[in-house]
């Protein structure tokens, strides 16, 4: 057993709350490896609403089980960024034991470092001052609609969408359900259906056209249309190309 499990033993005993919890731990890093219990694991993607080919990015991920999770049980695309070399040689080695390496990309590095604008949802198992670091940067990089779900610890500031309660063998477990504000909206190009004309593009195309008027929102659209907003993203960053969308306007 490693020294960490020494301490991980010794450390159930102790209040996770109280705030010499974590310096018990006495680690050169922000964060301690504490595993995130599997039942709360598939909670926190629920809650997340995670669908498939969407992106899950987990900030810190241990031993990759909530990767692993998010691309074997709901299909999803997954990035995970851990900091110590150990775990991310021992995550890197379980997603290429369970073949999923087409699916979880791992990667060695700090994630205050890691450009996070890809995801769809952020997954977190900080602490509460590492969480409010790192919120400037979510703010600044995840786009409208990302949500972050994170165990245990709130983000100052934010108001939660969901807190949820979730009782698991020793202790409680809390989770926080965020969304990054703002909406993305889609502008049309003057003389649409003129251009339309000499156009054919497949119905799914179209239909996601028709729903573009300059006020309606991407995720608004998504929603009526039930598909991902990733996947709507995508059909509109293709209509652009063809020049039918003139730009997407960021409001916040």
């Amino acid at each position: 057993m490693s020294n960490f499990d020494d301490y991980y033993e010794n450390a159930l005993e102790k209040d996770i709350y109280n705030p010499n919890f974590f310096p018990y731990f006495n680690m050169p890093y922000d964060v301690p490896f504490v595993p995130t219990p599997e039942v709360v694991v598939r909670r926190m993607l629920q809650l997340a609403n995670v669908k498939r080919d969407e992106v899950v990015y987990d900030l810190g991920c241990g031993d990759g089980r909530i990767v692993i999770m998010a691309a074997r049980e709901f299909g999803a695309q997954a990035t995970c960024i851990e900091i110590r070399k150990d775990l991310y040689e021992q995550t890197l080695k379980r997603v290429r034991d369970l073949g999923l390496e087409d699916r979880i990309h791992v990667i060695y590095g700090n994630f205050f470092e890691e450009d996070l604008s890809e995801a769809d949802v952020v997954t977190m198992y900080l602490l509460t001052s590492v969480n409010e670091r790192i919120k400037p940067k979510l703010e600044r990089e995840l786009r409208p609609s990302t949500r972050i779900v994170s165990h245990d610890f709130e983000v100052p500031g934010w108001r939660p969408l969901i807190v949820e309660d979730l009782y698991e063998e020793w202790r409680s477990h809390k989770i926080y359900l965020y969304k990054i504000s703002g909406l993305e909206v889609p502008i049309p190009v003057n003389e649409l259906e003129e251009k339309l004309k000499n156009m054919q593009l497949n119905e799914k195309y179209l239909e996601v056209l028709e729903l573009i008027d300059g006020n309606r929102s991407i995720e608004e659209i998504s929603n009526k249309m039930q598909l991902t907003i990733r996947s709507v993203r995508d059909i509109v960053s293709e209509l652009m190309r063809q020049g039918l969308i003139k730009e997407v306007r960021i409001i916040k």
